[in-house]
C-alpha cells in the first residue's frame, strides 16, 4: 500500500483566480504572489447556476488530506478571526475647491508635505525610518521632507523621475480597535523591512486616536535602483497575507482571505461615502443607484435584469463552497477528534454561504416588486436578479473593504 496522500488544494478560496498569475516586475517590488491555477481542475462553474453545499462535492474528490497550514487557516476562517485591512490611499484629484490638481514638482512638495505632517499629527507623533531612526517634532518632519524632496531632484536630473512622478505611496495597516497597538506596529516595521528596506526610503507612523489602530507606512516612490514602485492588486493580497502572518507571529489572530472566501457578495462602501453616512448626510449615489435599478425593473416588466458578470459570482461561490465541503469530508474521515470538531465547524460554516443577494437586488426589493429579487442559494437556478454590478473582484486594496480613500 502506498503510504502517499494528495492533499486538497484551496485555490478556489485562498486566492484569486481570475488574476492567477506571478508578479515578478520590479515595479511590484519583485513579489511573487498569486497562484496558476492547476490544469484540469475542472470548469469554472458556468453551466451550474446554482449554489449549494455537498459533502460529496466535486472539487479535488480524491484528496486524502490536508496541510496543517491549510487546517490552521480553516479554523481561523470558520472563527472569524479578525481580517487585516490593508490599502494603498489615492491623492486627491481635486482640490477642495473642485478644481483639478495638476500632478507636479510643486504640488507634489505641498502634498508631500502635507502628508507627513498629517501622520505625525504636526510633529506630537513620532516618525520612524527603514533605518531605524525615530524622529519627533515639527523641525524633524521638516528635516526628512527636505530630504525627500532633495533626493527627488536628483532622480529627476537623472532621468529616473519626472514632473508627474508621484513622491511617495502611501499605505495604511488596521485592525480592530482592541487590537494590541504595539505589536500592530511591530508587525508592520518587521513587514515594510522584509519588503522595502532593500530598495526604498520609507517612514512608520502609528496612530491610535481613532476607532481603529493602524499604521502609515509612506514609502519613497522611486527606489534606489532608480526603478519606481508599482503596487498592484496581487501585490496588495501579497501584503496582506505578510501583515496577517507577521501579526500571528505576535499572539495577534489575525487573517488575510478574500472576500469571496468568506460568503461575502457585496463590495464595500467606498471610505468617502461611509464617512458622509457616518455623518448622517444624504448620499447622491443612493439615490442615483435607486433611480438606475427603478428604470431597470421598470424596462422588464418588474423585474431586475441579469447582468454578464452574474454567473461568474454564483459560479465562483459553488467552487468556494464545494471546497470546503471536500475539507469537510477529509477531515471527518480522521481518527484525530479536533479534525472530526473542525469538519463539522467547516460544513457548518460551508452551509451560511447561501446567500448571494447583493446591493443591486436589495435595492430592486426597495423600488418595488421585484421576481426572483433574492434567493437562498440553494435553491433552484437562479437568473441574474440578485447579483452585484461589477466583477467579482477580491477587494485586497482594503479598509474594512470600502476601498480607497484620498488623502488628507
Amino acid at each position: 500500500m502506498s503510504d502517499l496522500k494528495t492533499e486538497l488544494g484551496f485555490q478556489d478560496c485562498w486566492s484569486n483566480l481570475a488574476s492567477g498569475r506571478s508578479v515578478r516586475s520590479p515595479a511590484a517590488g519583485f513579489f511573487s504572489t498569486g497562484e496558476e491555477e492547476a490544469a484540469g481542475s475542472g470548469g469554472d462553474g458556468a453551466g451550474d447556476r446554482s449554489v449549494g453545499s455537498s459533502a460529496s462535492a466535486q472539487v479535488n474528490s480524491t484528496a486524502t488530506s490536508i496541510s496543517a497550514a491549510d487546517k490552521a487557516r480553516l479554523a481561523r476562517v470558520v472563527r472569524g478571526a479578525p481580517e487585516v485591512m490593508v490599502k494603498v490611499s489615492k491623492p486627491a484629484k481635486m482640490d477642495k475647491h473642485g478644481n483639478p490638481i495638476q500632478v507636479n514638482r510643486r504640488t507634489e512638495g505641498v502634498r508631500v508635505s502635507a502628508h507627513l505632517d498629517y501622520i505625525s499629527r504636526n510633529g506630537k507623533i513620532e516618525l520612524e525610518t527603514g533605518q531605524g531612526d525615530r524622529l519627533s517634532g515639527k523641525s524633524a518632519t521638516a528635516e526628512l521632507f527636505a530630504e525627500w524632496m532633495q533626493n527627488h531632484d536628483e532622480d529627476r536630473a537623472n532621468g529616473l523621475a519626472t514632473d508627474r512622478t508621484r513622491i511617495t505611496t502611501s499605505i495604511v495597516f488596521s485592525m480592530p480597535g482592541n487590537t494590541n497597538a504595539a505589536a500592530l506596529k511591530d508587525a508592520v516595521r518587521s513587514l515594510a523591512e522584509q519588503e522595502f528596506s532593500a530598495r526604498h526610503d520609507y517612514v512608520v507612523a502609528l496612530h491610535t486616536d481613532t476607532n481603529h489602530p493602524h499604521v502609515h507606512l509612506t514609502v519613497r516612490t522611486v527606489g534606489h535602483d532608480g526603478v519606481k514602485l508599482n503596487l498592484r492588486k496581487a501585490d496588495l493580497q501579497h501584503l496582506r497575507d505578510t501583515f496577517a502572518a507577521k501579526l500571528r507571529q505576535r499572539g495577534i489572530e489575525a487573517e488575510s482571505t478574500p472576500r469571496s472566501a468568506r460568503g461575502v457578495t457585496r463590495r464595500g462602501e467606498r471610505t468617502p461615502v461611509y464617512k458622509i453616512r457616518q455623518r448622517g448626510e444624504v448620499v447622491t449615489v443612493d439615490k442615483a443607484k435607486r433611480r438606475e435599478v427603478r428604470r431597470d425593473v421598470a424596462d422588464h416588466g418588474g423585474k431586475l435584469p441579469g447582468q454578464p458578470w452574474d454567473d461568474a459570482i454564483v459560479a465562483r461561490r459553488n467552487r468556494v463552497m464545494n471546497t470546503y465541503s471536500a475539507a469537510a469530508a477529509v477531515l471527518a474521515q480522521s481518527t484525530d477528534p479536533e479534525d472530526q470538531t473542525l469538519a463539522r465547524d467547516v460544513e457548518n460554516f460551508s452551509r451560511r454561504l447561501t446567500d448571494v443577494t447583493t446591493e443591486r437586488a436589495a435595492l430592486a426589493r426597495d423600488v418595488g416588486p421585484v421576481r426572483s429579487a433574492s434567493r437562498s442559494a440553494d435553491s433552484e437556478p437562479r437568473t441574474s436578479v440578485d447579483r452585484d454590478r461589477g466583477r467579482d473582484r477580491d477587494d485586497v486594496s482594503t479598509w474594512l473593504e470600502r476601498g480607497p480613500s484620498r488623502e488628507r
